[in-house]
């Protein structure tokens, strides 16, 4: 073959080469709404999301539980444990690039007997040592888009590790914010007792004095110990949530710090959300559902690649010899080159098969891809509408409890002076009691609906250091 054909055929692989079988990947268009529903909330690009975490959750204790968690929670570990999987995936996928080599040796001794084989009767060695080199050549670019797919599947991991600390980080304020209402609860609760027990004394005194009959007295008994069994109900709730914070920060069973009281713990009532188009990019799900759309889609090419012909050289050398001393002496040596050409043909259907299972992984992987997307625009628009709307609910439930508090002034007042029934009392308690656990509940829901809404939004990671940063030491 002349120089002329050689160059010819290394330009001809070289432009080859240079385009890898298989679809090149684009982010599949997304229909992103120019503005929330309620758009008097954000027209600009500010959201509650750039803020950072310890900047949303003020409450010191909290922080340091906070840390604990990004230090501690297992899941996490499990999380960066693929992290460094598909890391040590993407390393290996990565080597395929470069030559293969393998060193041999051979050692042993034949005895032979007979001699009707036409061999010399007697004992032989035989021993050998060499190296075999092996490289295949990327023609058709199967090995790039396997080393793309592994690369996407990396920052697949990366980013799901990221999801799970914004989670993680979001679940230790929602369950501390529950563990402070049950707090509160119990506090309501024991409040309760007390008004319980020193109504059931009046309907004593003025049953003795024979003023009232004893069903007041049976009835503020009856009461009393309804409200001594709210607390113990309460306070198993509170152990209980208690523990589940406890397994959120990586701990045995115990008791976890108190900081601030619910009612305490502030929280913005209107929250700017941003553009939506900033989701896209601030929502670590997003970001791990599109390179996992990246990597199958890479792997339609590595598939598509496999059915064209595999070129591939290899060389080997070595020395062999029938004594061991012998091995590296003059004219022991041997070696090799060649290049080898598969071409699978009988297993042509099966190929073709393969190429159709990635097509179709790829496709599950756009419809993954977009449920991830309308998922999170749904989660943001219901925190917007419950940040909103729990404020009502708050501000509806304050002037509830001053009301039903009201009402049982005067019901007492009443009852003493013998104008209205015992009944009228206990009903007036036990309407201030719901009324100040409701709004206790409603507290809670409103601060952890912000926090949500936070966690919705993609906010706390820092995209200065590409890190959830810690607060900075005082």
């Amino acid at each position: 073959m002349t120089i002329g054909r050689w160059v010819g055929l290394v330009v001809l692989a070289s432009v080859v080469a240079a385009c890898p079988m298989g679809p090149n990947f684009k982010t599949p268009p997304t229909a992103v709404p120019e503005h929330w529903r309620d758009s008097t909330i954000s027209t600009q690009d500010s959201s509650y999301a750039n803020l950072l975490w310890w900047q949303v959750l003020g409450d010191s204790t909290l922080q340091e539980l906070v840390k604990v968690a990004l230090r501690e929670n297992r899941d996490l570990r499990v999380a960066l444990a693929r992290v460094n999987e598909a890391r040590a995936q993407l390393g290996i996928q990565q080597l395929e690039f470069l030559p293969q080599i393998d060193v041999s040796g051979t050692g042993g001794k034949v005895s032979v007997q007979d001699s009707l084989l036409g061999l010399r009767q007697g004992t032989y060695g035989f021993w050998s040592l060499g190296a075999a080199v092996s490289w295949e050549i990327d023609l058709w670019g199967r090995l790039r888009r396997l080393n793309e797919s592994a690369k996407a599947s990396l920052l697949a991991t990366e980013y799901g590790r990221r999801g799970v600390i914004v989670s993680v980080v979001g679940g230790v304020a929602r369950a501390y914010l529950e563990l402070r209402d049950l707090d509160q609860q119990t506090v309501i609760a024991l409040s309760t007792v007390e008004t319980r027990r020193a109504s059931l004394e009046l309907a004593r005194s003025r049953f003795e004095g024979g003023l009232t009959s004893e069903l007041d007295v049976r009835q503020g008994e009856a009461e009393l110990a309804r409200a001594e069994g709210s607390v113990s109900n309460i306070r198993l709730q509170a152990n209980q949530k208690e523990q589940e914070l406890n397994v959120l920060l990586g701990r045995m069973p115990g008791t976890v710090p108190r900081g601030a009281s619910l009612i305490k713990q502030q929280f913005p009532t209107r929250v700017p959300a941003g553009l939506p188009s900033t989701l896209l990019q601030r929502r670590p799900d997003i970001q791990q559902s599109e390179e996992q759309l990246r990597s199958a889609n890479a792997r339609i090419g590595a598939a598509i690649a496999a059915r064209f012909p595999t070129i591939s050289l290899t060389g080997a050398g070595g020395t062999r010899s029938d004594e061991v001393d012998h091995l590296f002496q003059m004219g022991t040596g041997f070696w090799h080159l060649a290049s080898n050409l598969l071409l699978p043909i009988i297993n042509s259907g099966r190929s073709g098969k393969q190429v159709a299972v990635e097509r179709a992984r790829t496709q599950a992987a756009v419809a993954n891809y977009d449920q991830t997307v309308l998922n999170a625009f749904r989660e943001v628009e219901n925190g917007l509408a419950a940040v909103q709307e729990l404020q009502i609910q708050v501000d509806a439930a304050v002037r509830q409890v001053a009301a039903a508090r009201r009402a049982v002034s005067l019901a007492a007042d009443r009852y003493h002076g013998g104008v209205d029934s015992y009944t009228t009392l206990l009903d007036a308690q036990r309407v201030l009691a719901d009324a100040e656990l409701g709004a206790s509940s409603l507290q809670r829901q409103q601060r952890v609906a912000v926090v949500q809404l936070y966690v919705a939004l993609g906010g706390g990671w820092d995209p200065q250091t590409d890190a959830m940063a810690l607060p900075p030491k005082k």
